[in-house]
């Protein structure tokens, strides 16, 4: 019984992503710098409450905010500027706007676009997202 319980456990594990064959995330090329996005063109690791600050004159987004980080995806809200407000999604995202903020769902490997920026989420781990952010 004890070892059904034990093999259903790592099972379990594995399936979300945590287990010790889980794949590891690339190492990002500015580390946990946030500050390295004040161009708009970076590559960071971001935990929950990090927020991104963006130039908002050439990506008519103001903020990202990473909500949470899960095994393969995370959950951010952009803060767009301006008029026009639009965006969309390649690859497996979820994604919902209301006024100024968009809110999205990354699986590793999608690509949000928003105003005029993208976000591709490039792995997940160690409670961290590995986001790539460009301007478009």
């Amino acid at each position: 019984m004890l070892r059904r319980v034990l093999a259903s456990l790592a099972v379990l594990a594995l399936v979300a992503g945590c287990g010790p064959n889980a794949p590891k995330p690339p190492k990002p090329a500015d580390g946990a710098d946030l500050a390295a996005c004040a161009d708009g063109l970076c590559e960071v690791s971001a935990r929950v409450g990090a927020k991104v600050e963006l130039p908002a004159e050439q990506t008519n987004v103001e903020s990202v905010t990473v909500q949470a980080v899960d095994a393969g995806t995370v959950m951010l809200i952009a803060r767009g500027i301006g008029k026009r407000q639009g965006g969309s999604c390649s690859g497996k995202c979820e994604a919902s706007g209301t006024g100024k903020d968009f809110k999205a769902k990354l699986w590793t490997g999608s690509e949000l676009t928003y105003n005029d920026l993208a976000i591709k989420l490039l792995g997940v781990g160690d409670g961290a997202a590995v986001l790539k952010f460009t301007p478009q």
